[in-house]
C-alpha cells in the first residue's frame, strides 16, 4: 500500500499541533497557571482553538471519506473521532493546548449550546425545502410531527421507565422520549437526491424532521421543566423550575408552537422588509449585507423567541426560514451566496457539533466504566434501545397510514417503510442530551456524586449511543433498502441517460476544439498527441469535425475566423455512416482555401475600415465629450483584465498560478503607465514579473520530476537543462490570445467612429499590436518542435478543463447528478495527471537546434507590413544592445537559472 504525502502530512501537523508545548514564557506544568487553582477551567482563551482544530479536521476526513470510504457517513466518523478524543481526555492527564480547549468545551451551559447551533442548522433546512410540496403535504407532515411525536414520546418513556434498570423518575423517561423523537436525515437527504428517490419521499422524509424537532423540543421543554422541579428539589431544582401540570402542560404547549409560529412570521416579514430594501443587485457588498442580515436575523429570531418571549424558538426559525423562501426569494440579489453561505454554515456547525457530542460521549462511557455505573449489560440495553425505537416507530406509522396514503401528497407501502428506517437521530437529540446533563452537572456542583447527574448522563450515553448507530447502521444500509424498494431511478434508464450526456459533452468538446484552432496559439497542434490524451476526441471522424466547422461558421457570422487545419484532416476518417446524413464531401484544398482567403482578406481589413461612416457612432452621440487616447488605452486594458479573467475561468490557466498572478499584476503596472502619459507596454511589465517567479516554477517541476523518477527506479540525469520552455511559451500564447481577443471588442465598440476618434483608437490597437508582436517574437528561439508540443500539450489542458466545466453546468442545469458528475469528474482529473506525466516525460529528448520561428500564419501582422518591419528592427537592436532590457524576450532561461540536479 502507497503511502501519500498529501494525506501523512497533514495528520503528522496536527499530532505535532495537538501534543505542542507552550513557550518558556508560558508553559503549561502541573503547577496552577496564572493563578489557575486546582480544579479549575483552563483559561478562556483555550477555548478558541477546539472548533478551528476540529473543522481542520473535519478537511482531512472529508478528503479520505470522499476519497476512499464514500459509504461512511461524515457526521458519524466525526462523532466517533470525537468520542477518542473524550475517552482519552478522561482518562489521560494531558495538559496540552487541545485537551484544555475541549475540557472548557464540555462544560458549554446548555442554553448557550442551543442558541449557538440550531438556529444556523434549521434555518438552513428550512431554506433547503422545496415550498410548493412542503405545504401541499402540510396536512401529512403536521401528523407526523405533533401526535406522532407525543405518542413516541410516551411509548419510548415507557421502554425506559419499565425496561431499564436504571430508577429514572417518570419525568426523566419523558423529557428522554421527547429527545428520541427529533429525527435528523443529514446522512439521507443527499442519498435521496443522489439515486432520484421520489421528490414525495424527500419531502416527506425532510419537513417531517423540520416540524417534528420544533415539536421534540416543545414537549421537551414541558418535562425537562416538570423533572427539574419534581425530582431534582434537593439540588435546587424546584428553584431552576416552575411547577407544570396538565392545564399549565396544555397552555405551555399552545403558546410555544403558537408563540413560535407568530414570532416567525412578524421576523420573516421583518427580513422580507428588509430585503426589499437592499435591493442594489449590481452591488458585490450589498448582496453580502442581504445574506448577513439573513443570518443574523435568523439567530436574533431564535433567541428573541426562546430566551426573551419563552415561545419555540425551533418553530419560529423554521416557520421564518419558509416564509423567507417562499415570499422572499426573489428579493435575495445573490441567491447562490446564500445558499453557500448556509452550506458552509451547516457543515461548521455540524462538524463542531457532532464532535463535541462524541467527546462528552466518550468521556461519560469512560468515566462510567471507571466508576462502575456502566457495564457490559447496559451496552445490551443500548441495542435493545435502537430496535425498540424502530418498532415503535413502524406502528406509528402503520397506525396512521390509512390517512396519511389518502391527503396531501399521499403515499405508499414502500415509501411508508422506509420512512420509518429513515428516522435518523442527530443534530438536535445530541444538543438536546447535552444540555440536560450539563444543567443538571451545573445544578449538582459537577462533583458526580448525586443521582441526578448519574441519571442525566446515563440518557445522555444512550442518545448518543443511538444517533450513532442510526447514522452509522441505517445511514450506509440506506441506499440498497431503496434500490430494493424500488425507489431509486431504474440503473438501466439512468445508464442510457448518461451515455446521451456524454455524447453531449463530446460534441461540446468536438465545438471547443474547432474553437480553439482558430486560435493563432494552437496553429502548430500535434493532433495526435491530442487525440491520444483527450479521449473525447480518439474517435473523431472527418464527418464529424466537419460539421463542427460548418457549426462554428454560422455561429460567429461576420466575426469569423476559419480554423487552420493543416495538422489535422491527414489523421481523420470519414464516418460512412454519418456521411450519409451530411452535406456532400469537400476536398482539403477548398477546406485550407478558406484560411487561406481570410488571410489575404485581412490584409486588406484596416483600409476598407476607413471609409466607414455611420452616423450612430460613438462619437456622434458622445457630442464633445469623445474618450482620449489615454482614457481609450485604459478602456483596452479592462477589457484585457476580462479576457484574463475568462482564461482563469475557462481553465486555460489551470495549475499556472504564477502566471496568472503575473499576467493580472502587468495590467496594474499598465495602467500606472498609462496615467503617466506612457503608451500600453504590459509584455514589458509581464516579464519583468513572471521572469523570477518562472524559473521557481521551473525548479519545483523539476524537483517533481526527479521523486518521480526515484520513485519509479529511473535514472536521472543532473546535466539534463530543464529550461521552464513550456512557462515562457504559455507565457506568451496567454498573452497573445487575451490580446487578440481584446482587439476584437474594442474595435466592435469603436470602428464604426468618425476620424478624430477613429485616430486615437488606431493608436490603441497599434500598440496593442507591436505587445502582441513583442509577444510572438519572444518565440523565435524555440524550435518549432519545442513549440508544438507545447501548443499540443496545452490544448489538451484546456479541453479536458473545459469538459469539466461542461459537467459542472450540467449539475447546476439538473441533468446530471452530483455523484455521476463526480465519477466523470474524477476520470477526467486523471486524465490530466496522465498528461502532465506524458508531457514531462517528453522533456527528457534532447532539445533540438533552435530555429527561427517564422512558420505560424498571422493574419494581423500580415495586414500590416510596416508592423513586422518596425518589430523586427526593435527585436535586432535588442540583439544588438541597444534596445531596452528585454533579452528574456528572445533566450529561453539558461541552464544555470533553471536547472535542479537530482
Amino acid at each position: 500500500m502507497t503511502i501519500r504525502p498529501s494525506i501523512v502530512l497533514p495528520l503528522i501537523l496536527l499530532f505535532c499541533a495537538a501534543h505542542a508545548e507552550t513557550t518558556e514564557d508560558a508553559e503549561i506544568t502541573d503547577e496552577p497557571h496564572h493563578g489557575e487553582e486546582e480544579g479549575e477551567l483552563p483559561e478562556p482563551p483555550y477555548a478558541v482553538l477546539f472548533p478551528s482544530f476540529t473543522v481542520t479536521l473535519g478537511v482531512f476526513v472529508f478528503y479520505i471519506l470522499s476519497r476512499y470510504a464514500k459509504a461512511l457517513p461524515y457526521t458519524a466518523v466525526m462523532f466517533l473521532l470525537g468520542t477518542i478524543m473524550g475517552i482519552v481526555v478522561e482518562i489521560g492527564d494531558f495538559k496540552d493546548h487541545i485537551d484544555q480547549g475541549i475540557r472548557l468545551w464540555i462544560g458549554i451551559n446548555g442554553e448557550v449550546l442551543l442558541l449557538v447551533f440550531l438556529p444556523g442548522l434549521l434555518f438552513k433546512d428550512a431554506m433547503s425545502q422545496n415550498v410548493h410540496h412542503f405545504f401541499r403535504s402540510i396536512s401529512q407532515l403536521l401528523i407526523f410531527a405533533f401526535p406522532l411525536v407525543l405518542a413516541g414520546t410516551v411509548l419510548t418513556a415507557l421502554v425506559a421507565y419499565y425496561i431499564f434498570p436504571y430508577g429514572w423518575p417518570f419525568n426523566l423517561a419523558m423529557t428522554f422520549g421527547a429527545i428520541l423523537a427529533a429525527t435528523d436525515p443529514v446522512a439521507v437527504a443527499a442519498l435521496l437526491e443522489e439515486v432520484g428517490a421520489p421528490p414525495r419521499l424527500q419531502i416527506h422524509i425532510a419537513g417531517e424532521s423540520l416540524l417534528n424537532d420544533g415539536a421534540a423540543i416543545v414537549f421537551y421543554s414541558i418535562f425537562v421543566q416538570k423533572y427539574f422541579f419534581e425530582d431534582l428539589q434537593y439540588i435546587g431544582g424546584d428553584e431552576h423550575a416552575e411547577n407544570i401540570d396538565l392545564a399549565k402542560g396544555v397552555a405551555m404547549f399552545f403558546q410555544k408552537a403558537l408563540g413560535g409560529t407568530a414570532v416567525g412570521i412578524m421576523f420573516g416579514i421583518l427580513q422580507i422588509s428588509m430585503l426589499l430594501y437592499l435591493d442594489r443587485r449590481v452591488s458585490r457588498e450589498e448582496n453580502i449585507v442581504q445574506v448577513t442580515s439573513i443570518i443574523g436575523m435568523a439567530y436574533l429570531n431564535f433567541y428573541t423567541a426562546d430566551f426573551v418571549w419563552k415561545t419555540s424558538g425551533v418553530i419560529s426559525t423554521v416557520v421564518a426560514g419558509l416564509m423567507i423562501k417562499s415570499l422572499g426569494r426573489a428579493t435575495i440579489n445573490d441567491l447562490k451566496l446564500l445558499e453557500d453561505f448556509l452550506s458552509i454554515l451547516e457543515h461548521i456547525l455540524n462538524t463542531i457539533l457532532f464532535t463535541l457530542g462524541g467527546i462528552l460521549w466518550g468521556a461519560a462511557v469512560a468515566s462510567g466504566e471507571k466508576m462502575g455505573v456502566f457495564h457490559g449489560i447496559d451496552w445490551a440495553y443500548l441495542f435493545l434501545l435502537y430496535v425498540m425505537l424502530h418498532i415503535i416507530r413502524g406502528v406509528l406509522f402503520a397506525s396512521v397510514y390509512p390517512l396519511t396514503s389518502r391527503i396531501g401528497l399521499k403515499s405508499d407501502p414502500r415509501e411508508a417503510l422506509f420512512q420509518v428506517y429513515g428516522g435518523l437521530r442527530g443534530a438536535l437529540g445530541i444538543a438536546l442530551a447535552i444540555a440536560l446533563d450539563n444543567e443538571a452537572s451545573e445544578l449538582a456542583g459537577g462533583r458526580f456524586d448525586t443521582e441526578a447527574e448519574l441519571h442525566t448522563t446515563q440518557a445522555f450515553v444512550m442518545v448518543g449511543g443511538i444517533a450513532f448507530m442510526t447514522l452509522v447502521f441505517n445511514g450506509i444500509t440506506a441506499g440498497p433498502l431503496l434500490r430494493k424498494l424500488g425507489l431509486a431511478d431504474s440503473t438501466e434508464a439512468r445508464s442510457l441517460i448518461i451515455k446521451t450526456l456524454e455524447v453531449k459533452l463530446r460534441s461540446y468538446a468536438i465545438d471547443d476544439f474547432v474553437r480553439l484552432l482558430s486560435q493563432p496559439r494552437f496553429y502548430h497542434t500535434d493532433f495526435l498527441f491530442v487525440k491520444k490524451h483527450v479521449p473525447s476526441l480518439s474517435t473523431l471522424t472527418r464527418t464529424q469535425f466537419l460539421d463542427a466547422v460548418r457549426k462554428h461558421k454560422k455561429t460567429h457570422g461576420i466575426d469569423y475566423a476559419p480554423p487552420f487545419l493543416k495538422h489535422v484532416l491527414p489523421h481523420l476518417e470519414s464516418d460512412p455512416k454519418l456521411s450519409h446524413y451530411m452535406e456532400v464531401e469537400v476536398t482539403d484544398e477548398e477546406i485550407l482555401g478558406e484560411f487561406d482567403n481570410y488571410v489575404r482578406a485581412s490584409r486588406h481589413q484596416m483600409r476598407r475600415r476607413r471609409h466607414r461612416r455611420h452616423s450612430s457612432n460613438i462619437r456622434a452621440m458622445m457630442g464633445h465629450d469623445a474618450l482620449s487616447t489615454r482614457e481609450l488605452r485604459l478602456f483596452f486594458v479592462s477589457i484585457l483584465r476580462a479576457q484574463y479573467e475568462k482564461q482563469v475561468t475557462r481553465g486555460e490557466l489551470e495549475n499556472e498560478h504564477f502566471l496568472a498572478i503575473a499576467l493580472d499584476q502587468s495590467l496594474d503596472f499598465a495602467s500606472h503607465d498609462i496615467h503617466k502619459g506612457r503608451p500600453l507596454q504590459d509584455w514589458k511589465h509581464l516579464v519583468e514579473i513572471h521572469d523570477p517567479m518562472a524559473r521557481w516554477e521551473a525548479r519545483i517541476e523539476k524537483s517533481k520530476k526527479c521523486f518521480d523518477k526515484s520513485k519509479s527506479g529511473l535514472q536521472s540525469n543532473p546535466d539534463l537543462d530543464v529550461a521552464g520552455d513550456e512557462l515562457t511559451i504559455e507565457r506568451a500564447m496567454a498573452f497573445m490570445a487575451a490580446h487578440e481577443e481584446s482587439r476584437k471588442h474594442f474595435a466592435f465598440e469603436f470602428e464604426d467612429t468618425d476620424s478624430s476618434m477613429n485616430e486615437s483608437a488606431k493608436i490603441v490597437i497599434q500598440e496593442s499590436m507591436e505587445q502582441y508582436a513583442l509577444a510572438q517574437m519572444a518565440l523565435k528561439g524555440y524550435d518549432t518542435d519545442v513549440l508544438q508540443r507545447t501548443a499540443s500539450y496545452k490544448l489538451c489542458k484546456i479541453l479536458l478543463n473545459m469538459k469539466m466545466h461542461h459537467v459542472e453546468k450540467m449539475v447546476h442545469m439538473g441533468a446530471l447528478k452530483e455523484s455521476e458528475a463526480e465519477h466523470i469528474l474524477e476520470k477526467h482529473m486523471e486524465y490530466l495527471k496522465h498528461l502532465s506525466l506524458a508531457y514531462r516525460d517528453d522533456d527528457d529528448d534532447p532539445p533540438a537546434k533552435p530555429k527561427l520561428f517564422e512558420d505560424i500564419p498571422n493574419p494581423l501582422l500580415q495586414a500590416n507590413p510596416r508592423l513586422i518591419y518596425r518589430i523586427e528592427n526593435l527585436v535586432q537592436d535588442v540583439d544588438a544592445g541597444k534596445g531596452p532590457a528585454l533579452a528574456p524576450l528572445q533566450e529561453p532561461m539558461g541552464k544555470e537559472e533553471a536547472t535542479v540536479d537530482c
